[in-house]
């Protein structure tokens, strides 16, 4: 889902370059802080924060700024076109693909390892970084309902159920929903270009060691998809929810203070 922005932010401090800082971003009636920049294309401005990942459309910016940003309409509806046919020709790949078979779910337990986690225990907290080096913590969406979700772009489960996690992330999003993917994948590669297809613009734990994924072991995770919900003081209220039952779920974490 692409963010609007409000026009609001220091302009002064903006510069057209893929490495430029912001101090400070408003994105409706959220403010980020600590921005970098991460890549400018035709249409978009792709950026980090401490609170995640973000893009936003260069036409829906000021005239001024899109003049700042070279913004060309013609060269962007043309870059539109072909990036529309690429996620095309990228789907239809998907779909031809077999689906792959669910994971084993009979591997024994690792030692010293949790096996899974209850309803109404507090998530443990963790601190790494995500695919583009920025830090990745529970504890930085502090306030929110988070979805801590382990996955892999080669488990079909996961693929089938995208769709429904992608659209309870973007109905939710701007009532304090949030996500933090953990991928059980080994081809960084395989992330970036399945995400960035999709639209999975939330932050990504990638390590590539596949089954041996540091925080899949970290919580005992021995089948995917999983994940778990936490409400906005980190307590986890639902598990390995899927479909309509994600979606009233989120609906009800919201609602509770």
């Amino acid at each position: 889902m692409f963010m609007r922005i409000v026009i609001g932010f220091f302009i002064a401090a903006l510069a057209a370059r893929a490495d430029e800082t912001l101090p400070l971003l408003q994105v409706g009636s959220d403010i980020y802080t600590n921005v970098t920049v991460t890549k400018i294309t035709a249409t978009d401005i792709f950026f980090i924060s401490s609170s995640g990942m973000g893009n936003v459309k260069l036409k829906s910016l000021d005239p001024a700024l899109q003049k700042h940003f070279h913004y060309d309409a013609s060269k962007a509806g043309e870059a539109e076109k072909s990036r529309a046919q690429a996620n095309a020709q990228y789907h239809g790949q998907l779909l031809s693909q077999p689906t792959a078979h669910p994971p084993d779910m009979s591997r024994e337990p690792e030692p010293n390892v949790s096996v899974g986690l209850a309803v109404g225990q507090k998530f443990p907290g963790f601190s790494e970084t995500d695919l583009n080096g920025a830090s990745l913590s529970v504890a930085d969406c502090k306030g929110k309902v988070m979805l801590v979700d382990f996955w892999a772009t080669w488990c079909g489960p996961c693929r089938a159920e995208m769709p429904n996690v992608i659209a309870v992330y973007q109905k939710y999003r701007p009532w304090g929903f949030d996500i933090i993917g953990v991928s059980l994948d080994d081809d960084r590669n395989a992330v970036v270009n399945y995400t960035t297809a999709q639209g999975m613009i939330w932050p990504q734990y990638f390590d590539g060691q596949g089954w041996e994924n540091k925080l899949a072991k970290q919580y005992g995770i021995k089948s995917i998809p999983m994940s778990y919900l936490l409400d906005r003081h980190g307590v986890i209220v639902g598990k390995g929810l899927r479909g309509q039952a994600l979606d009233l779920a989120v609906d009800k974490a919201l609602a509770n203070k």
